[in-house]
């Protein structure tokens, strides 16, 4: 066995007294994937930002290359070969791919910047991962789960020997996450040593050599992958066992609550779907297939063109949040940190955004208001803070998605549109999410969910729409439903049987 590149040896790291990690030991080794497991608020994330120097240990040393250090800082670590890929991409939304990509690396020419060689190195670095991206297409532009590729193209561009990928696939549809892999594994075999942060057991269960796992801060074990299961796994996380993981609701749909007709706008086109009470609905479809697209049409962010939106058989016209909340729907969008929450904002405060609308603008809206929606969202959520006080900026992601979703159910929608729900999002949390929208079910509220990650829609949809390229190709019921079968919808699939190519 190789020696580790990087030894973590007993850190401790505390904030305000309060610790984040316990006495921590891992090692990461050449030609390695090595997976960091654990729910939200283990302690992950931190473990990560102390490797590359991010932040400085309360205890505790870091050892590359046979070297300890007290701390890094972010250029020593990428001076000794360390690149930390982020679960939020960091970029400069306004700037092309390539000047994200070379930031810091600016190719100049006589004291100036060639523009043409930095978009030029920039594209020969996204070819040669595989990453389909024009360098000279603005960020901004960029679908949440493109924009996480040029971040990750970032991480690459010094050709690392430690990679870190903190939740990278997080925002990623199956095509996507397979180029990703294709990289991962390459990377391997020249000797990168990778640690990899998931919540998607698939992924960790095929990629991951070894897994170290966290539990509150502390290490609970670390194991080849060859002699782990997934139970396993789940188990040294949580601490117990996950039984009714899904908890699928056993409901009998009533009559439509949400009837959309021929609607258009933009690049969609003819979208005819239906949701009834008591019924969960998935919409599946890779990046750039229109989902949360969709998902903004039905809710008024950007309003429909054409077609028609009936809710309860009577027509609406949705123009935007503000009336969708007041004909009964609620919307969790896909980024959480820029349209779901303020982050400076308390938890409590951040429940109340949505009641807000049904307010006067002169309305004094107070403590008792916001405690009061959090009180009424939150049941069954079970939202791990110090005090509802709690800035939402200090949880961990799975906890400010519960706070999201507090906001939406404070107002007692009859329709819940989820955009990709559970997206860095731990398993005990998924867990917390999934028994939450089996209890609206049950008390008859119409929910729509778009996720990249099929096991969920099949394991807590009634029935699936498939979208490709902005069309719904596909109804399968939860009899017909199988990732193949999804597969084959999303993919084109159906387009290269019918005509012997893909629109």
């Amino acid at each position: 066995m190789s020696a580790p590149v990087i030894s973590v040896e007993r850190v401790h790291k505390a904030y305000d007294g309060i610790p984040a990690l316990r006495g921590v030991n891992v090692e990461l080794r050449p030609g390695e994937i090595h997976a960091i497991m654990g729910e939200n608020g283990s302690g992950k994330s931190t473990l990560l930002s102390l490797i590359a120097g991010v932040q400085a240990p309360t205890q505790g040393s870091i050892v590359v290359n046979g070297t300890a250090y007290q701390s890094l800082n972010p250029r020593l670590a990428r001076s000794l070969g360390i690149a930390l890929v982020q679960q939020e991409p960091q970029l400069a939304a306004a700037l092309t791919v390539g000047e994200n990509v070379m930031m810091g690396r600016l190719a100049t020419s006589g004291g100036f910047v060639s523009w043409a060689k930095v978009h030029d190195e920039a594209q020969r670095v996204l070819d040669t991962l595989g990453i389909p991206l024009s360098a000279r297409a603005t960020v901004s532009t960029l679908s949440t789960g493109r924009r996480q590729l040029v971040e990750i193209a970032k991480g690459l561009v010094d050709e690392p020997r430690v990679l870190l990928l903190d939740e990278a696939t997080s925002s990623l549809d199956e095509a996507d996450s397979a180029t990703l892999f294709e990289v991962l594994r390459d990377l391997r075999e020249k000797g990168v040593a990778i640690a990899f942060v998931s919540h998607r057991f698939k992924e960790v269960m095929s990629l991951a050599d070894h897994a170290t796992v966290l539990r509150d801060g502390s290490l609970v074990g670390t194991l080849p992958m060859a002699d782990a299961d997934q139970g396993q796994l789940v188990s040294m996380m949580v601490g117990r066992n996950l039984e009714n993981y899904w908890h699928k609701a056993d409901v009998r749909p009533g009559e439509t609550v949400l009837d959309v007709r021929n609607v258009y706008r933009g690049a969609l086109e003819d979208i005819s779907i239906n949701v009834r009470r008591g019924e969960i609905v998935g919409l599946a479809g890779l990046v750039g297939s229109g989902r949360s697209a969709l998902m903004r049409t039905l809710m008024g962010v950007k309003p429909a063109s054409g077609g028609t939106i009936e809710i309860d058989g009577r027509k609406v016209h949705v123009r935007s949040p503000r009336k969708a909340h007041e004909l009964g729907m609620g919307y969790v969008p896909e980024d959480r940190k820029a349209e779901g929450l303020v982050m400076g904002w308390s938890i409590m405060r951040n429940a109340a955004l949505s009641l807000m609308n049904d307010r006067g603008p002169l309305a004094l809206l107070g403590a008792a208001f916001d405690r009061a929606a959090l009180q009424h969202g939150s049941r069954g959520l079970k939202i791990k803070s110090t005090s509802p006080s709690q800035s939402v900026r200090e949880l961990s992601g799975g906890n400010q998605q519960k706070v999201v979703l507090t906001r939406e159910l404070a107002t007692n929608p009859k329709i819940l549109l989820l955009d990709e729900p559970t997206r860095g999002v731990d398993v005990g949390a998924k867990e917390d999410i999934y028994a939450q929208l089996a209890t609206l079910a049950k008390q008859g509220v119409g929910v729509l969910v778009a996720s990249s990650e099929l096991p969920e829609l099949l394991g807590i949809c009634d029935r699936i729409y498939v979208m490709f390229r902005c069309r719904v190709v596909a109804e399968l019921s939860a009899a017909e439903a199988t990732e193949s079968a999804i597969t084959y919808w999303s993919s084109g699939a159906h387009e290269l049987a019918a005509t012997g190519h893909i629109q």
